[in-house]
């Protein structure tokens, strides 16, 4: 426990130089709040830069001495820009003994839930920090790097399983969630109004029984459901508070989320389409956000490519050439949309994402409508009888009807997260084209994409009016 306690105090340490030096931005519990996050996804993001040059064995001291690096890089700009005041300090100290008391917590419960997947991910993860390539290489056709780099570490713990890290993770989901949904519902109800709001709506998430399962399921949705809201989140803020800080809160969460899941770059295209050409985005700022995700990721799929083996699981050869052809060719539509001829066209992106994921949905069908209406069939079972979610979403219906009929005037905000949330159904239902159909019970590949995109969920309803509350 000391090491594994150790590895989460650094990566927090990380994550919240990185925080203050946006102090002016974010509020002392947000800083506090989104460190651990930021923190793993700038160790996910050295990790993928240095496996990526070089793997081998000593891949992992390299990653060690370049997170060093990059806290005494952080440290030194935060006393360069004047902000590592006492306020700071105290702030960051008083962190550290919570995230300690919560590391304790955790440890004392012994509580870890897993699958034959989880077991292939600390595995693979394992081989990669013992830099045995040809025993690790299966994992990158099989699930996003971030996670498997996690448990890259594990032989520096003296434990046979890095566990701790996931419910650790899920806390700060949890309180993450609770706290901007407070924040927004704030700015319409007194404070208790909207601490009992917030209070009823994360409720929802935190005391469904598949997220409770999730809390402690050493797997990837948790940690792709925290990036993907920080990502969005960010989004939203941006338009709200311009500035780097949430530029670059949205940035390091959209690549982090990316680096979970397999699927996750086409998940980010999508929210991309249909958030940041919206009418109000410069294109500046669509540059920024964009341009960097998509150098990332072509260089990490060029590499992935040569890495998997024959006999790959999910993602191929030939799959990895065609991410690559679509980050290229969105690149290109980013840099192309500043031009004045195809302004029309740009202001309408939103729009025609959605038609023209509608339209995919419908040749999809008609291609193989058994398959696919299956897959729909097993979608809607899971959400209201099968998935383990109880009542969650009978309660989630009801309160976006009641509140959507009592919101009378409109809000660009709530029309994207609702643009967001149909175009991400849409391509969960599309996906479905490509794989096995969605099955019913609580496992399902679907089921689970549905949970990564509940605290979505209630970030959209926090942004209606609580006008009968």
């Amino acid at each position: 426990m000391n090491k594994a306690l150790l590895i989460q105090l650094w990566v927090f340490v990380i994550g919240f130089l990185f925080c203050n030096l946006h102090k002016r931005t974010f509020d002392p519990v947000f800083r506090t709040l989104t460190a651990l996050p930021i923190g793993w996804a700038l160790f996910g993001i050295c990790a993928t830069i240095v496996y990526g040059v070089y793997f081998s064995a000593v891949s992992q001291m390299i990653l060690l001495v370049v997170l060093a690096l990059t806290t005494f890089a952080l440290l030194f700009a935060n006393i360069t820009q004047g902000s590592l005041s006492r306020d700071s300090i105290l702030l960051g100290a008083a962190s550290l003994v919570v995230l300690t008391g919560a590391c304790f917590f955790v440890d004392s419960l012994r509580i870890v839930t897993m699958t034959p997947d989880s077991s292939y991910i600390a595995r693979f993860g394992q081989n990669i920090g013992l830099g045995n390539y040809e025993a690790s290489r299966m994992v990158f056709s099989m699930w996003g790097p971030l996670v498997p780099f996690i448990h890259s570490i594990t032989n520096l713990l003296d434990q046979k399983l890095y566990w701790q890290y996931q419910p650790v993770v899920s806390l700060d989901l949890v309180a993450i969630v609770f706290y901007t949904v407070y924040t927004i519902i704030r700015e319409q109800k007194s404070i208790l109004q909207s601490f009992v709001a917030a209070t009823v709506l994360v409720s929802l998430m935190a005391l469904s029984n598949i997220f409770l399962f999730h809390v402690f399921y050493i797997h990837v949705n948790i940690i792709s459901a925290l990036y993907m809201y920080l990502f969005v989140f960010a989004l939203l803020k941006m338009q709200q508070q311009p500035g780097r800080a949430y530029e670059l809160l949205a940035l390091l969460s959209l690549i982090a989320f990316s680096l979970v899941r397999l699927e996750a770059p086409l998940f980010v295209i999508v929210i991309l389409l249909v958030t940041s050409f919206w009418q109000g985005w410069s294109y500046v700022n669509r540059l920024k956000l964009i341009i960097p995700f998509i150098v990332l990721f072509v260089a990490w799929y060029a590499r992935v490519y040569f890495i998997l083996p024959e006999n790959s699981d999910l993602l191929t050869k030939q799959l990895a050439i065609a991410f690559i052809s679509v980050l290229v060719g969105f690149g290109l539509f980013t840099i192309v949309s500043g031009l004045k001829v195809l302004d029309a066209i740009v202001k309408r992106t939103h729009f025609l994402t959605l038609i023209l994921l509608v339209l995919v949905s419908v040749i999809f069908t008609i291609i193989k409508p058994e398959h696919m209406l299956s897959s729909l069939t097993s979608i809607v079972r899971n959400i209201l009888v099968d998935g383990n979610w109880g009542l969650t979403w009978y309660v989630i219906f009801f309160l976006a009807a009641e509140l959507y009929f009592a919101h009378v005037h409109g809000a660009t905000e709530r029309h994207w997260l609702f643009m967001v949330l149909a175009t991400y159904i849409l391509l969960v239902y599309n996906l479905a084209y490509f794989s096995d159909s969605y099955h019913i019970g609580e496992f399902d590949s679907a089921n689970r994409l549905v949970l990564q995109a509940l605290p979505l969920v209630l970030l959209y309803l926090s942004n209606l009016r609580f006008a009968h509350f």
